[in-house]
């Protein structure tokens, strides 16, 4: 069995610094019990005996569930710590690329689930064909939480400038910029008219991909005002399902640049896509990660291979502007 030694001669286990760092970032002990695989019964044994053998508490109740102690926020990060010296040496006996394996979880917005996320994912597999993935297409609020709660290697997410936060328990890798565009039917009203503004726009209904006012507020309102009513027709993170409604003419779209570019389906002669004049409508995407968290080898070289996908999609995607 793994251990460390003790000060008063116990054996320190690993699985008990696994759980207390999981528990640092999920709250709970049944959140822990529920990723881990691990009963609630065990795990707050091994804490408990943990916390004998080192005289100290480490957790406290609170009314939003366990909160790190002062002593124990210091040795939750010396746990991560020894955690992350096991996986490098893990990752140094495994050093050939035939034999670099591990498993990545990627919460991502819907946009680049497209092209980006595919094709890093292809690229890994080629060369690292042990590594295996679970992509989750997310809106950008539960990104963010996923991550947070450790329940995903990677977030892949998109800000405004005003939005992007400094979070100290989150490392961020901007990977491109792209505007927000309008997109409509040739027969539209919007057809007739050169610069196209938010106030043009907003005359006709709408399909967005905002779900609730969370993600309406934050990721929205800085663009186009928190006082502009739009109006909606249509709400739903589902792409597919939002162009069906722009299609039929019912409706204009609100997308990125990216997944305008990504969709052949708005290449289609029928579509209209503008950009809109008057405001800043640039969004960021960004990977986000847990700055505790190990950065295995697999995560290392999905990063590397995503930041190429990245640059590759900026500079060799030819834009939809000029049809």
């Amino acid at each position: 069995m793994d251990f460390y030694q003790c000060t008063r001669g116990e054996t320190m286990r690993i699985d008990q610094l696994i759980f207390i760092t999981d528990i640092a970032r999920t709250g709970s002990i049944a959140n822990t019990s529920e990723r881990l695989y691990v009963s609630s019964s065990a795990i707050s044994q091994a804490i408990r005996q943990l916390e004998e053998e080192l005289g100290v508490k480490i957790f406290e109740r609170s009314r939003t569930g366990l909160e790190p102690t002062r002593t124990g926020q210091k040795i939750i990060i010396k746990a991560q710590k020894i955690i992350n010296g096991i996986e490098d040496l893990k990752n140094e006996a495994k050093s050939d690329s035939a034999e670099l394996e591990g498993h990545l979880t990627i919460s991502a917005v819907s946009s680049f689930c497209k092209i980006i996320i595919p094709k890093t994912c292809a690229e890994i597999k080629a060369k690292f064909p042990r590594i295996t993935f679970e992509i989750n297409e997310k809106n950008p609020h539960q990104v963010k939480k996923d991550v947070l709660r450790g329940n995903a290697s990677f977030g892949i997410n998109f800000y405004t400038y005003s939005t992007l936060e400094d979070n100290q328990l989150l490392t961020t890798t901007h990977l491109l910029d792209t505007p927000m565009m309008v997109c409509f039917r040739k027969d539209s009203e919007l057809a007739r008219i050169n610069n196209i503004s938010i106030d043009d726009i907003i005359k006709h209904p709408i399909a967005v991909s905002f779900t609730d006012n969370k993600d309406k507020n934050k990721y929205y309102a800085p663009i186009f005002g928190k006082n502009r009513e739009l109006k909606t027709i249509i709400q739903s993170q589902n792409s597919d399902t939002r162009k069906y409604f722009i299609s039929q003419g019912i409706a204009v779209g609100i997308e990125t640049r990216l997944t305008l570019e990504s969709d052949s389906f708005f290449h289609h002669e029928d579509f209209i896509i503008k950009p809109i004049f008057g405001i800043n409508t640039i969004l960021s995407y960004y990977c986000i990660r847990l700055k505790n968290q190990h950065f295995t080898a697999a995560a290392r070289e999905f990063m590397k291979e995503l930041c190429t996908q990245a640059n590759r999609f900026k500079n060799e995607n030819k834009s939809i502007l000029s049809k």
